[in-house]
């Protein structure tokens, strides 16, 4: 991948029934999950931590049947070729480059969430109002001004009156 900082072009795709990967249950990991669990696909996560020592609403989401969860480290095997989408969102560097590694020989989209660099995709600020879905990403080097920009498009949305 180029290190230059093109423009991401956008690109609303189903997710209905795609299987989704996520390698780690931190903050970033669970953000992630909670975004994508509207959106229809399977959502797999993988991490170290036991199921019982996991933190709401990651663990509620498990015992509803929402998101299937693997207690481990990340290891290739876990890779089954059925992944549409990959994130690597661990709190171990070398990790989520392995993770990235294995998921570009097998041609699997991958997001590592620590390094931008090492994206196959931008994952978006959402906006969700309705049927309104709107995606919001910057070229990774400033992600406050894209918050910013959400929470803008998120109050003209809300002020906004729907004709009857």
């Amino acid at each position: 991948m180029s290190s230059r900082k093109d423009p991401r072009f956008p690109l609303f795709v189903s997710l209905d029934e795609k299987e989704v990967l996520i390698a780690g249950a931190g903050n970033i990991a669970v953000r992630r999950a909670g975004i994508l669990l509207p959106f229809g696909c399977r959502i797999r996560m993988c991490s170290p931590e036991n199921e019982q020592d996991l933190k709401e609403p990651l663990r509620g989401w498990i015992l509803e049947g929402k998101i299937r969860y693997e207690s481990g480290r990340f290891e290739a095997g876990m890779l089954t070729g059925e992944e549409f989408l990959v994130f690597a969102a661990t709190d171990d560097k070398s990790v989520n480059e392995e993770i990235v590694h294995r998921c570009r020989e097998k041609g699997i989209l991958v997001n590592n969430a620590s390094d931008a660099s090492m994206c196959d995709f931008f994952f978006p600020s959402i906006v969700q109002e309705d049927e309104i879905v709107i995606g919001i990403t910057g070229d990774g080097s400033d992600h406050r001004r894209v918050k910013q920009i959400r929470k803008r498009i998120q109050d003209m949305l809300k002020g906004e009156r729907r004709p009857k």
